[in-house]
């Protein structure tokens, strides 16, 4: 058997291929763009390529070249791998011009036309919901939420790096339907960002979200210092939570926000929401603190808030 070989000359060349520069030249297939600057692959989800590195989520694992990833995430072995990537880059050298990746398979995504009058919006919100009022004009002012021309549902929308609208949940308001709109990338789920800040408060639906703020200025307390993310629905684990992946509108939050330090989860109180803590728990306590206050006695956030409402009386977790 004639044993594998690579020269040192030769590995050095193939240790300086990022991952990017890799799929981009002879994988492009593989490759999908999620932002101006962010980029992962179709086979493995929660793999994010940015700023040159990039994180596997999953397992806590990353790098920046593309030897790096074959060893590590298609476990190839390292011999193999680098003869692969010294084939690839001898038979056709890397292109040098500035890459034109195609986007996302997410381009048919459409907002909805836009009500030029939302009242009924604030009506469900404040009315039904008991969302606080400065707090529905403060994501209506920033784009964040509107009510749909056609049939009044109140779209709540999520925007990308470029900050272009590339999320969208609709829920209706005189029914229980809610669903995310055509194309959405769920990378990109609703959110309110603070760089300056090292917390992100977790939650399954906007209207949680929402009302989360709204207890919180009850209390007079700060309602948009902190980072806050709606996760866009929860996800059940299956027979082995280590096969499971974390919710891919947080991988995305993560790996965006270098300084977050601490995740606060306050999903459903059922199955899907306990599960789905599980799982951030298990992929991600020994990177962040992790406190889990999901509500014990009601269903949701939203629950909670309207019982303090219409009862007037201490919040019940």
């Amino acid at each position: 058997m004639i044993k594998k070989y690579i020269s040192p000359e030769k590995l050095a060349e193939v240790k300086k291929i990022d991952l990017l520069t890799y799929l981009y030249n002879y994988e492009p297939n593989e490759l999908i763009r999620y932002g101006r600057n962010a980029f992962g692959t179709k086979t493995h989800s929660s793999l994010t390529i940015r700023n040159g590195l990039w994180t596997w989520w999953v397992k806590g694992i990353g790098g920046r070249t593309a030897l790096d990833y074959l060893i590590k995430v298609e476990d190839m072995d390292f011999i193999d791998a680098a003869l692969l990537i010294d084939e690839c880059i001898t038979q056709s050298p890397p292109s040098a011009k500035k890459m034109r990746i195609c986007l996302y398979d997410k381009m048919n995504f459409r907002l909805p036309p836009a009500s030029p009058f939302p009242s009924q919006m604030y009506s469900y919100l404040i009315d039904e919901r008991h969302i606080d009022r400065e707090i529905v004009t403060y994501y209506f002012q920033r784009d964040k939420i509107f009510e749909a021309k056609n049939d009044h549902a109140v779209i709540f929308v999520g925007y990308n790096d470029d900050n272009k609208a590339c999320f969208a949940s609709k829920r209706s308001i005189t029914n229980t339907v809610r669903r995310n709109i055509s194309g959405s990338d769920k990378r990109f789920s609703f959110r309110l960002d603070n760089d300056s800040s090292q917390v992100v408060h977790i939650f399954e639906s906007p209207i949680d979200l929402m009302s989360f703020q709204t207890l919180q200025k009850m209390k007079k307390q700060n309602w948009n210092e902190d980072n806050y993310l709606s996760i866009g629905g929860a996800l059940l684990t299956g027979n082995d939570i280590s096969k499971s992946e974390i919710p891919v509108a947080l991988q995305w939050f993560l790996m965006s926000h270098p300084q977050i330090k601490t995740l606060v989860l306050y999903l459903d109180n059922d199955r899907a929401g306990m599960e789905t803590s599980e799982q951030i728990k298990y992929h991600l306590s020994d990177r962040y603190e992790i406190l889990d206050y999901r509500p014990k006695y009601c269903k949701d956030m939203n629950e909670i808030l309207t019982r303090k409402v219409k009862n007037n009386n201490d919040i019940v977790r």
